[in-house]
């Protein structure tokens, strides 16, 4: 169910990037970086989708429905600042070491296949404490259909 085609290529960095990843090891570790963690579990008439985005910020997702129904696709950016110091009762703490001072941008994109169709027109959407979670209803199965033989 989890399976998708995912292998991007690391050409969409751009040249200046390319020297860096070219190394498998490394190419995998950044690329599994920008492809979130999903979870996939049915409640009922319902698909539950969770997806870690911590530092997303909401009006930075997207979520679409795609292929009749069968697909969701979770898109976004994440905003790097650099580091910042911590205040905590009024005093501000001294930074004595950072490793997480990148800034600049960084896309994701994530698609998950879905055992069945669903009805897209009533999916909702939450991103809480980095956790994007989607309700996702299943569409109404028609069951059989007697077919009338002329």
């Amino acid at each position: 169910m989890l399976e998708e085609p995912l292998g991007r290529s690391p050409a969409y960095l751009g040249p200046a990037h390319r020297p860096f990843i070219e190394d498998s090891f490394f190419r995998d570790s950044f690329q599994n970086a920008l492809r979130p963690a999903v979870d996939v579990s049915e409640q009922g008439n319902n698909y539950i989708v969770e997806a870690e985005l911590p530092g997303v910020q909401k009006e930075n997702v997207q979520v679409r429905i795609g292929d009749g129904g069968r697909s969701v696709t979770i898109e976004g950016k994440v905003c790097y600042s650099g580091s910042k110091a911590v205040t905590t009762a009024g005093s501000e703490a001294t930074q004595l070491t950072t490793e997480r001072s990148f800034v600049g941008t960084s896309s994701f994109t994530r698609t998950v296949w879905l055992p069945r169709r669903v009805d897209s027109s009533n999916v909702s959407a939450q991103l809480k404490d980095g956790v994007l979670t989607l309700t996702i209803p299943k569409a109404e199965d028609p069951g059989s259909v007697e077919v009338p033989v002329q």
